[in-house]
């Protein structure tokens, strides 16, 4: 055998032992690597659902139609015909004042009209006679229009001694029973329509050229199960909050079937952008290595790590999109551990548990057979 194939001889045989014996130390440190032991809580499936984000908002809801009604004499409240809670119609008489003060001054101003109607008319048949001049006439005709001014503003009066509801709704609150002396323009009833609601919240101005009417908004409500609701940004307010430096938005919220309550506090978010049936996982399985996102994955009873492409981040639901990288059913650990290993084994918490012992039955105790342990 020449020199030059002495050389590769010895070359190939020197590099088939260091790859064995890489190989070899591999094989050992797979062997001799100690399981990482995971509970069923450490591990969450790569599932499908609809991920979105957008601006947070939390904030209450209040009818749209809210109106306090006023005492609109100050005199004796002689009629309170509805409670709290009830519903109402439109033009419903909710209350009387007694109108022992006005209904005399309104009786009054009737006269008083009927008079100045009877003079322009004698007038106007003396000018046809040339017994009075025009200018007369014309006097007659101001004192009639101020005696027909008097005479409505005292009817006007004498009805809204009679109050009745502006729409319809439903009694919120009565400020006042009946025998309760009012003053002009005191509180009488809070009436309230809660067929729309409008949700108020003050948002950041960086997402101010964000924020269209129309957008779409995802409400949870408190005190009413966690209930999901969604409305629509009605307006944005054109001027920005000197104290917090944030502008309110106005949401419209459809309750038609009144399952929720005037002045209820809700949280939820301005939704900009949605991806639907997307595959998702929570954002604590991502990990930051290398410059890139990364996630554990369980396969095979092994780790293995993965490199993912992220999408949306769900603030609310605390989840993320994922783009590439992962499949639909992949477990991948959603737990802060430290250590792990590409390739290490993986060992569930209940098949890692060993057995219990069993506990000697006492002479006197019961056993499964219901036979006592002992003599008798």
């Amino acid at each position: 055998m020449n020199t030059r194939l002495m050389t590769r001889v010895v070359a190939a045989a020197l590099l088939a032992a260091l790859v064995s014996g890489c190989g070899a130390r591999q094989k050992a440190a797979d062997a001799t690597q100690d399981p990482v032991v995971l509970t069923a809580g450490d591990l969450v499936p790569v599932t499908r659902t609809d991920v979105e984000s957008g601006v947070p908002v939390q904030g209450t809801l209040r009818p749209l139609s809210d109106v306090t009604l006023l005492a609109p004499v100050a005199d004796v409240v002689e009629q309170m015909m509805v409670k709290e809670g009830q519903a109402v119609q439109r033009g419903q008489v909710l209350a009387r004042m007694r109108t022992t003060s006005i209904a005399p001054a309104a009786a009054g101003a009737e006269a008083a009209r009927s008079v100045a109607a009877a003079d322009l008319k004698r007038m106007q048949n003396l000018l046809k006679v040339g017994a009075v001049a025009e200018r007369d006439v014309e006097s007659a005709e101001a004192q009639l229009k101020s005696a027909e001014a008097g005479a409505a503003a005292a009817r006007k009066r004498l009805d809204e001694s009679t109050v009745r509801a502006p729409f319809t709704g439903v009694i919120a609150q009565r400020f006042m029973q009946a025998g309760d002396r009012a003053g002009d323009g005191d509180r009488l009833f809070r009436i309230v329509n809660t067929d729309e609601l409008e949700f108020t919240a003050s948002v950041t101005t960086d997402a101010l050229d964000r924020l269209k009417p129309g957008a779409p908004v995802a409400l949870t409500v408190s005190g009413a199960g966690g209930r999901q609701i969604t409305g629509h940004i009605s307006r944005v307010n054109a001027t920005v909050d000197e104290a917090t430096r944030q502008v309110k938005v106005y949401v419209l919220v459809p309750n038609r079937d009144h399952r929720l309550a005037g002045d209820m506090f809700a949280s939820g978010r301005i939704v900009l952008n949605r991806a639907a049936a997307t595959l998702a996982i929570p954002s604590g399985a991502v990990k930051t290595a290398g410059g890139g996102q990364q996630a554990w994955v369980v396969a095979n009873g092994k780790l293995s790590r993965c490199n993912v492409g992220l999408g949306l981040r769900d603030e609310l639901r605390d989840l993320v999109e994922v783009k590439s990288g992962l499949k639909e059913g992949d477990r991948v650990v959603v737990s802060q551990i430290e250590g792990l290993v590409d390739g290490q084994p993986v060992q569930l918490a209940r098949d890692a548990a060993p057995p219990a012992a069993a506990t000697p039955a006492r002479p006197d105790t019961p056993t499964a057979s219901g036979k006592a342990g002992g003599k008798r």
